[in-house]
């Protein structure tokens, strides 16, 4: 039980946090589906579901300290699979050292509704501590390096993006040590996630296509490049640092273990320019986007 904390068992949990700490909040879904492919265990989507709300712990250099959790599941999935659903859960917050500390449960459906065509909704809420105000994503400031941990792409057709790795530890090394101007984590794309940042922070962005760090099997051309941006679920983080710290991050011997490349330029204007060699191209590739009804898409 950590200190401070209450619950669960109650209507609400009872929270004190330490004296002079931020609190960064966030909350995430998985829908079976949509985030996983329908019929994937209950543990896949159990881990998935608490690692990809933590990565945007990570994005604001927090530590993780307490979770809630929903889930909707059709009615006809058994205890057996409820009870699988929430060991993993549970297992998985001890691993983080995290308290799960309530929820809710409800069917995704009519009683007696069989499960075809519905999945199950699971939702979760992360709270974090830090010693200081996360960067976000619109302090960008014309001149800053464009800079990306690990490596990009590759995550669906390897299997990674079922056990994404939030980089909680280097999101906070982050923080405390170099006081990045802007920073989130990569999980629709480079080609989504990014532009989110230039519009916060009203700047454009010059992106050296072959200086991108590629997970194997990619390699630096168009194709790859394409599969890089796009595809999502790296759970990477994505900074905008001064160039002089930088330079300093870039050779900071824990970060240079898991990777950490200077890939672009912020400038002024309102722009996501991809460039090779110097030159700019032209990329259809777009990161993952919800479709809703009665939308066009915006797919080229």
């Amino acid at each position: 039980k950590k200190k401070g904390v209450s619950g669960p068992g109650d209507d609400c949990a009872e929270l004190r946090p330490p004296p002079g700490k931020y609190l960064q909040l966030s909350c995430d879904q998985l829908v079976e589906g949509v985030h996983v492919e329908a019929g994937t265990s209950p543990a896949v989507q159990a881990r998935k579901l608490l690692r990809r709300t933590l990565s945007d712990l990570a994005a604001a250099g927090a530590v993780p300290w307490v979770v809630s959790w929903t889930i909707a599941v059709p009615s006809d999935r058994n205890a057996r699979w409820l009870r699988a659903l929430a060991k993993a859960f549970l297992e998985e917050a001890d691993h983080y050292r995290v308290a799960v500390i309530g929820g809710d449960m409800s069917t995704s459906g009519p009683p007696g509704t069989h499960s075809s065509g519905l999945g199950a909704v699971l939702g979760c809420t992360a709270i974090g501590l830090a010693d200081r105000p996360a960067p976000g994503r619109g302090g960008a400031l014309a001149g800053d390096w464009l800079l990306v941990t690990g490596r990009l792409g590759g995550a669906v057709q390897s299997g990674r993006h079922l056990i994404p790795n939030p980089r909680l530890e280097e999101g906070r090394y982050l923080l405390e040590q170099f006081s990045p101007h802007a920073m989130m984590d990569i999980s629709d794309g480079l080609a989504t996630d990014l532009p989110r940042i230039l519009q916060a922070s009203r700047l454009s962005v010059d992106v050296n296509l072959e200086d991108l760090p590629l997970a194997p099997p990619l390699s630096s051309r168009p194709k790859d490049w394409e599969i890089a941006i796009s595809e999502g679920e790296d759970y990477e983080l994505l900074v905008a640092m001064a160039p002089r710290t930088a330079r300093k991050a870039m050779q900071d011997p824990k970060l240079r273990r898991v990777g950490f490349t200077q890939i672009g330029t912020f400038q002024e204007g309102s722009a996501l320019n991809w460039l090779h060699r110097g030159k700019k191209i032209k990329l259809t590739a777009k990161g993952w986007q919800h479709r809703w009804a009665g939308e066009p898409s915006t797919e080229n």
